[in-house]
């Protein structure tokens, strides 16, 4: 294959792939800038201890079980078989994209028990943590949380 071919070759493959990981068949704002923001779980660790996350979530215990909120011991695991529950009607496809939705958008789904919701059926999670966390911030707190199998 002549250079140049290869070449145009190469940046539609880039395009391509570039085109899929940014989740471009996803509207949402907080998703796309999360995405390109990358992540790192050591920073995502320490906001989870320094977020109210620590207070409601053990990340030491298996999910669900909390007796306030859900505990996020094998968040990853749990998240990826939500997206294939026919219950859930969501918006996330993978493990990473369900635990963004759950921070940003917690009435998207709602873990069974009554716990877990006020009287008027939303969750008990804030709902300002999608307006309040930079997308890096998100970012890094999904990538931690994914570290949780």
């Amino acid at each position: 294959m002549e250079p140049r071919r290869r070449i145009g070759f190469a940046g539609l493959a880039v395009f391509a792939i570039a085109f899929v990981l940014t989740g471009a068949q996803v509207s949402e704002p907080w998703r796309r800038r999360a995405v390109a923001a990358g992540g790192n779980a050591a920073r995502g660790a320490k906001l989870y201890e320094t977020l109210p996350c620590a207070s409601c979530h053990d990340i030491s215990r298996p999910w669900p079980g909390g007796a306030i909120c859900p505990n996020l011991g094998n968040i990853a695991t749990e998240a990826a078989r939500i997206v294939r529950r026919p219950d859930y009607h969501g918006r996330a496809k993978d493990a990473a994209g369900y635990i963004r939705e759950s921070i940003v958008d917690p009435n998207a789904y709602i873990v069974p028990g009554p716990a877990y919701r006020h009287a008027d059926g939303q969750s008990v999670m804030p709902k300002t943590f999608g307006q309040t966390l930079t997308p890096a911030q998100l970012e890094d707190l999904v990538v931690f949380l994914l570290t949780r199998r």
